[in-house]
């Protein structure tokens, strides 16, 4: 557990960091709502192109910022530096920034004229929109309370979701559907998964050692 291994005497520089990363997921909800909603929801790409990208500043701003100060907490620390702790920081923005890139590229799909409003199976892509919007908000309060029970209450599920968007690019190489729709649903559960997988990274650095914290990024039959 490392980050709970310092929740007694946690130095006030890094409890800020970890509270700029928490808000950059609640930046990346923010875009991905607006992202998705173009794709599904029936929003004009065009009315929240520039809110995307200005949401997508902030969060790549704020990894820049995060990354400035660990370096000075470290070097004015010195030997009394949390260095565990300032490594796990360091790693995670990287799954943060990610997952603001892959709900700016649901953006691109729609934006360059996929429009899955009124898909068959709307109510499913709905549906993974939904849960995927609420994961962000509950990814950012889980780190910022350092919730590692519900850290592992909530992994098993994360997993399972993971197959399932496996099965739903795969299932696309024998679409009959036009090559425009396959594509673009393959490359919608991708992206899906990949928030999905940084998610885990995130949530998973309160229970694993600096070591392994990239566990989860990995396909399961990679996994040691």
């Amino acid at each position: 557990m490392v980050l709970e291994f310092f929740k007694g005497g946690a130095d006030q520089t890094l409890e800020d960091i970890e509270a700029t990363i928490a808000d950059m997921l609640l930046m990346n909800r923010h875009t991905f709502d607006l992202a998705i909603n173009a794709l599904v929801g029936g929003t004009d790409p065009a009315t929240v192109g520039k809110e995307i990208r200005k949401s997508d500043r902030r969060v790549n701003k704020a990894e820049r910022r995060v990354r400035r100060e660990l370096v000075v907490h470290t070097s004015v620390r010195g030997r009394r530096a949390d260095l565990p702790r300032v490594l796990v920081s360091m790693s995670i923005i990287k799954d943060a920034e990610r997952i603001g890139d892959y709900a700016k590229n649901i953006w691109d799909l729609a934006n360059a004229g996929v429009d899955l409003s009124d898909a068959s199976d709307i109510d499913i892509l709905c549906s993974m929109r939904d849960r995927t919007s609420k994961l962000l908000a509950d990814c950012a309060r889980i780190y910022q309370d350092r919730d590692t029970a519900a850290v592992h209450a909530l992994v098993p599920i994360l997993d399972e979701e993971l197959d399932e968007y496996d099965a739903c690019l795969l299932n696309q190489l024998d679409s009959t559907a036009a090559p425009r729709d396959a594509v673009s649903r393959a490359l919608l559960c991708r992206y899906l998964k990949r928030i999905t997988a940084h998610v885990m990274n995130m949530i998973t650095s309160l229970v694993m050692p600096v070591d392994r914290l990239d566990y989860y990024d990995e396909e399961k039959a990679d996994r040691e």
